[in-house]
């Protein structure tokens, strides 16, 4: 899914990046990714991509973190995968100097980053990355507020990602595989995209804020956080 602004800004993007196996996907969604890189690469070509990955959580009411090493390590957060998976390398740059006004640290790049922008792009020395954590908390509001406050860099040539997934319960997902989408995923993908791509304004903005109260939102979301990323950007 992604939101795209037709104006001098960079646009929006929010992912979903699943797992390692991406990297080898040349199916949906990998042929996505392959266009993402080419056209972020070819296109756009931003100044730093800022990426809010819901596999890093801050602390606190208010606690955001920024990555802002210059090599950033990758963290090989997933588990049960075959042994080449674990033994991936990619070649890009953080920003030391991407801290904006918040806490900065030298925590490494999770696969909710380094998954998804590989597969996009396998090398990438050109484009600074930089991670930003979600909140600690499933408060939509603080997390709107979040990206509001990212918002301006918008104006200034970088590109901001939201990384994290539309669905995200391991469980149904092992019980429903094979098989068609549950209605329950196709209902609350739906309004997902009501709220990205139809609304605007204000009225996205409550949307987006009441999505944790989507009768659907429980059972697609466990936890919060690997949809909380969405409401940052």
């Amino acid at each position: 899914m992604l939101s795209v602004h037709r104006t001098m800004r960079t646009p929006v993007f929010y992912i979903s990046h699943g797992g390692p196996n991406l990297l080898e996907d040349v199916e949906k969604p990998g042929t996505f990714y392959s266009w993402f890189g080419n056209y972020v690469k070819e296109i756009l070509k931003p100044k730093a991509i800022v990426i809010i990955s819901a596999h890093w959580q801050g602390e606190g009411k208010c606690g955001v973190k920024v990555e802002t090493s210059e090599k950033p390590k990758l963290i090989y957060d997933f588990y049960g995968f075959p042994k080449r998976y674990y033994e991936h390398t990619w070649d890009h740059q953080g920003s030391p100097e991407a801290g904006f006004e918040a806490r900065g640290e030298k925590n490494g790049n999770d696969h909710g980053v380094w998954v998804p922008l590989k597969r996009a792009m396998e090398s990438n020395r050109d484009i600074p990355i930089v991670e930003v954590s979600t909140l600690g908390h499933e408060n939509m509001a603080m997390h709107t507020k979040v990206g509001e406050a990212l918002e301006p860099l918008r104006d200034e040539g970088v590109l901001i990602v939201g990384s994290g997934s539309a669905v995200h319960n391991l469980r149904e997902l092992w019980t429903t595989a094979n098989k068609p989408s549950p209605k329950f995923v196709l209902d609350f993908d739906r309004e997902l995209d009501t709220v990205a791509c139809q609304l605007t304004g204000e009225e996205r903005k409550k949307k987006a804020n009441e999505l944790n109260q989507h009768s659907d939102f429980r059972r697609c979301h466990p936890t919060a956080e690997v949809n909380s990323e969405w409401d940052v950007p």
